[in-house]
């Protein structure tokens, strides 16, 4: 049972996402993560596995924004065309 409820809108999406790399100091934190963390348990797969594409658009808006960067294999991706394991931190112009 969750402690509280994790909106799961592409907007509260947004705020997991910036806040996981904010206030928990996170160097880069990978998609599955914020889907795992936004639908509980990681070992049920499918109460976070249909929030990965939600995840991902939401990644989008913030790169468009400036506020996060993508990386793949160390180097800087398009986080809306790249296939794989794509990292999520925050935008340069975003860290303290």
């Amino acid at each position: 049972m969750d402690e509280y409820k994790i909106d799961k809108s592409l907007n509260g999406l947004k705020n997991l996402i910036t806040k996981m790399l904010k206030e928990e100091g996170l160097r880069s934190v990978g998609m599955t993560d914020v889907a795992i963390r936004a639908g509980g348990n990681s070992q049920e797969t499918r109460k976070w596995r249909p929030l990965l594409r939600r995840v991902k658009l939401a990644a989008v808006h913030l790169q468009r924004q400036n506020l996060v960067t993508g990386t793949r294999k160390g180097k800087e991706v398009e986080i809306e065309t790249s296939k794989g394991v794509v990292r999520l931190a925050l935008h340069s112009s975003q860290r303290v």
